[in-house]
């Protein structure tokens, strides 16, 4: 019965009818692959993307939409080589397709090969003048290239070309973070986050930039916002870790690292502020072995690679620069400059008691200079750091030592007399933008709140942009004054 039967199952299975119910089961799953995958990739799970999306890829040869965004969520997972692959198949299935042309030129670019890349940026140029992702991709080939000014250039025309495109903001806007024009940075990386809200890569940005600009509040909201939106993304772990890190909360950074990590073992910013977190410590072998973590992974990007192998031989000359010095510095033969380099070494590590002790030991008790005053500061001892920049100022007046003098003041409580300070300094040098700020904050805690607006209000019409500026701004616009 059995070998009578097995020539109808397999005619059965062999049937049209039969094949036709298996390709469709097959087109059904691979549309709900896709979807699975792409619905993966927008909300940043890059990683937890790239399987659906695979399958889908092979059992459905000819479609576009599942290469290219295999190519995408490779590419956000840092496979660039594999993207490639991906995006050269997606082309070949739509050789006119715009994004695609640029997300393979972008893929090209992030293995630092801008040779390879541009054709991509130009064929997208060709298909449809100033495209503004493509404008855009040329602006980073540019700036790969040490052209800041060809790069400005090139973001701008992006920018001129669609104005809701977010990326050309905040690319340009990074560009400004690299040259510490922090005022413009925030203020494209802004626009950016306006035009699309959900823009996470900008969002990521400007929490740095508020970061560098000492606005803590507003960094640490603005990376849990892009976090809420994206938190399977290891980059805004790692960002909130930098935040973090910068503010020295260093127990909260640690753990956004780890967080970073968890999603991503080869996270290189999060295994970088690792390094930088045990080099404070003074563990260096730990620093070094976590660089060597994020080092040995084979996704890292050019530059990515250059900065961390970069800091990996900085860190090693610091090891070998400590631990030289500790041994002299021990002995009954120490100098003072021995003394003086460790302070210099103990500061890098930001460890600004023991840096300002050696700086005691080494320096003569009434003959204080600048940089102990500094670390005198930067540990809190702020009397102490007040009596050292006094006695500076008053050995060779300087408008500089009489802002320093006063911000020591200011942060014991006496505004009253970190005023006469910031006075004596803009006596030496009225354009003095510190002091002319410092003066404002001052009357601002005395309760002067007239007197601080005009002081506030001067400050900008002097300085519209720089250093201080947007934290004038804001504090004007907290007393309507804006």
């Amino acid at each position: 019965m059995r070998r009578s039967l097995a020539p109808v199952l397999i005619a059965a299975l062999l049937s049209p009818a039969a094949l036709a119910g298996t390709a469709n089961q097959v087109r059904k799953d691979a549309f709900r692959l896709l979807n699975e995958g792409v619905a993966a990739y927008n909300r940043g799970a890059f990683r937890d993307a790239i399987p659906p999306l695979q399958q889908a890829a092979t059992m459905s040869l000819n479609s576009f939409r599942a290469h290219y965004f295999l190519g995408l969520a490779l590419a956000g997972d840092r496979r660039y080589s594999e993207a490639v692959e991906s995006y050269r198949v997606a082309l070949d299935l739509d050789p006119s397709h715009l994004q695609a042309n640029v997300s393979m030129a972008d893929a090209w670019l992030a293995q630092g090969d801008a040779d390879e890349g541009s054709p991509y940026y130009a064929r997208a140029l060709k298909l449809r003048a100033e495209y503004a992702p493509a404008l855009d991709g040329q602006g980073r080939v540019a700036q790969a290239q040490a052209d800041d000014d060809k790069a400005i250039a090139m973001f701008t025309r992006a920018i001129a070309s669609d104005k809701g495109y977010a990326q050309a903001y905040m690319d340009l806007g990074d560009l400004y973070l690299r040259q510490n024009r922090l005022d413009d940075a925030v203020k494209l990386l802004i626009e950016a986050v306006s035009v699309r809200p959900d823009y996470t890569p900008a969002l990521n940005r400007l929490a740095t930039a508020y970061g560098m600009l000492g606005f803590t509040n507003e960094a640490v909201a603005t990376i849990r916002k892009a976090i809420d939106l994206e938190p399977k993304n290891p980059e805004h772990h790692a960002t909130l870790g930098e935040v973090l890190l910068r503010m020295g909360v260093t127990t909260g950074a640690e753990a956004a690292f780890r967080e970073a990590i968890a999603i991503d073992p080869a996270q290189p910013r999060a295994w970088a502020g690792l390094a930088e977190l045990a080099r404070r410590r003074g563990d260096y072998p730990g620093a070094i072995g976590d660089l060597d973590t994020a080092l040995a992974d084979s996704r890292l990007d050019h530059r990515t690679k250059n900065d961390l192998t970069a800091k990996r031989a900085a860190i090693v000359a610091e090891s070998e620069k400590a631990g030289a010095l500790e041994a002299k510095v021990a002995s009954p033969e120490a100098t003072w400059a021995d003394k003086l380099a460790l302070a210099e070494v103990e500061a890098g590590r930001e460890h600004w008691d023991r840096a300002a002790d050696l700086m005691i030991a080494a320096e003569a008790p009434d003959a204080p200079s600048e940089r102990r005053a500094y670390y005198l500061f930067r540990a809190g001892r702020f009397k102490d750091a007040h009596a050292a920049y006094a006695r500076l100022a008053q050995a060779a007046p300087s408008a500089d030592l009489e802002v320093n003098a006063g911000a020591a003041l200011a942060r014991l409580g006496d505004d009253a007399h970190a005023k006469e300070a910031y006075d004596r300094a803009l006596a030496i040098d009225p354009a003095n933008a510190q002091a002319q700020m410092y003066r404002a904050n001052a009357l601002l805690r005395l309760g002067d709140t007239a007197a601080a607006t005009a002081a506030y209000q001067a400050f900008l019409a002097a300085h519209p942009t720089g250093d201080g500026s947007e934290q004038v701004k804001r504090v004007l616009e907290q007393l309507g004054k804006r």
